[in-house]
């Protein structure tokens, strides 16, 4: 098992989703001032006005909760993946990623019943035709969901 540089391998790609994610979450750019004035008039005006709610309510302006939960889901779906990668790296192929995330979810409910031999329950079920999950790595796949992916 790799502990040195590998460790701190899926704490990167956490930080990189996260970093990703937060850029998201500025301007637009399009409110059409100089980008060399201060933003005080800018806060001043946004401040004073209240914000204006389209006519048209069957074109309704995009709900942005929902554009960082589907940014949230992502950036958990790459820490799954860099975690299973880092346990197995036949389980974290960006291939399988969809199907991976379904068993994950039913891995989550599974712990959360607390099911009979989990780890073994883990490896039956992250296991393919063409690999085969140990228990060992079914446990520390029930750990990585514990921390990182279980209870959103």
């Amino acid at each position: 098992m790799r502990l040195t540089s590998a460790t701190s391998r899926p704490a990167a790609l956490v930080a990189l989703a996260a970093a990703l994610l937060l850029t998201g979450c500025g301007s637009d750019g399009t409110d059409g001032s100089d980008p060399g004035r201060p933003d005080t008039a800018r806060s001043t005006a946004a401040s004073t006005s209240a914000p204006s709610r389209p006519d048209d309510e069957s074109n309704p302006a995009p709900d942005r909760n929902d554009e960082v939960d589907e940014a949230f889901d992502a950036a958990r779906s790459v820490a799954l993946q860099s975690g299973l990668r880092y346990i197995d790296p036949a389980l974290g192929t960006p291939e399988n990623m969809a199907e991976a995330d379904a068993k994950a979810d039913a891995q989550c409910a599974d712990l959360q019943r607390n099911v009979a031999r989990p780890d073994q329950v883990a490896a039956r079920r992250f296991s393919t035709g063409n690999h085969q999950v140990t228990e060992a790595d079914g446990k520390r796949i029930n750990t990585l969901l514990r921390n990182t992916y279980c209870g959103r």
